[in-house]
């Protein structure tokens, strides 16, 4: 079964070519586009309302963003106009990214403290710069786009990334680039899933809803409260945070610490651990170790690590890549309810999302011990 086709930076130009950008914008002008087309630029409305100005879309060469949510929003529309990268791939990610991904130079991110090489933006011919978010734009968001536009002097647009605005977002970064109808494909596919997910887990019974610990780090000893967006793929597929309530500050990106006798008290029934070969994760220990033998989820053979190539499923970046990460979780959590293949949900979602075919051996592996569960469970 294909999906899709393996697609270089440059057939991806050439194919780009036969979308006539400015008759696009100018079309949007007319009705509730954020796009106001001049001359040679356009003015932009964006998230929290800014006007800013940009190239029209016919005359954007490069762009760039401020972290990595961004860019996997940027790259899954226009892959041939991205100035560099703000991530460091090895050779097992660059395999399943579009081909050129690894010649692109990094020129750093806003995310966790990092900075922006302002420097190498201008050298590389940077034209606008993307801040698109997972939740709710911040503060914090904002004032960064805000000092990253006057150190560069490139304009900065915000984009609100939401799960629930996914569609929205992916429309108006197709008018900015003049990526329409890809940025069109991507938003129905995004909105399409949630409503598939959101559907399934309807039917749910609540005595049969299942309780999760999100184990991070090397001990596994910290976690996400619902009031990190790095929860949000969790509870969007139905899972009930055991550390829901934990003390969170909004914003801050921090991890919350918690004890192994408040896991043990707490019980769950999943536990879904970062992976080990890129972020060092617990979940073999979680599954040896005496400590937490006893937990319902390490007794019943529910210890998962998250798939995370060539990105995590569900966060670190919580991108658009939730929503591969949701449609894995309600599987797991709920296999008769949300009954799909995995191996085709991935494949699908590889070749629509980042360019790339996926055999069904490769899709999983990708997938590792969670496939085999869910497929018994049902």
């Amino acid at each position: 079964m294909s999906y899709g086709q393996h697609i270089s930076r440059r057939q991806f130009l050439k194919a780009a070519g036969t979308v006539v950008a400015a008759a696009g914008l100018a079309a949007g002008a007319g009705g509730c586009s954020p796009v106001k087309v001049l001359s040679s630029t356009v003015e932009v409305k964006d998230s929290i309302g800014r006007i800013v100005q940009i190239p029209s879309a016919h005359k954007i060469d490069h762009v760039y963003f401020t972290s990595a949510l961004a860019q996997i929003f940027c790259f899954t529309v226009a892959p041939d106009l991205i100035a560099g990268t703000s991530m460091h791939f090895d050779g097992k990610q660059l395999a399943l990214l579009p081909e050129g991904t690894g010649d692109l130079p990094f020129l750093g991110t806003l995310s966790e403290g990092g900075t922006i090489d302002v420097e190498a933006l201008d050298y590389m011919g940077t034209q606008v710069i993307f801040s698109i978010s997972g939740v709710d734009l911040t503060d914090v968001n904002i004032d960064d786009a805000i000092r990253l536009q006057e150190r560069s002097g490139i304009p900065v647009v915000l984009i609100d990334g939401s799960f629930d605005q996914i569609g929205e977002s992916y429309r108006f970064l197709g008018e900015c680039l003049g990526r329409e109808e890809r940025a069109n494909l991507l938003a129905d596919y995004c909105e399409e899933i949630l409503e598939r997910v959101t559907s399934a887990l309807q039917h749910v019974p609540q005595d049969e809803r299942v309780t999760y610990y999100f184990a991070e780090g090397e001990q596994g000893l910290q976690t996400e409260p619902n009031a990190s967006q790095h929860s949000l793929a969790f509870t969007t597929a139905g899972g009930i945070n055991v550390a829901a309530d934990e003390e969170y500050v909004v914003g801050s990106g921090a991890i919350v610490d918690v004890g192994i006798d408040q896991i043990r008290a707490w019980n769950p029934q999943f536990i879904i651990a970062w992976d080990k070969e890129y972020r060092d994760g617990a979940a073999k220990l979680i599954r040896e170790s005496e400590a937490w033998r006893d937990i319902d989820a390490v007794r019943n053979g529910r210890v998962f690590e998250m798939p995370s190539l060539p990105f995590p499923f569900c966060d670190r970046p919580p991108g658009m890549n939730r929503f591969l990460g949701v449609q894995w979780l309600a599987n797991l959590f709920y296999p008769r309810y949300y009954d799909v293949d995995m191996v085709d949900v991935v494949r699908e979602f590889y070749a629509r999302c980042y360019w790339r075919d996926v055999t069904a051996d490769q899709a999983r592996e990708i997938l590792g011990v969670s496939y085999d569960y869910a497929r018994s469970a049902k």
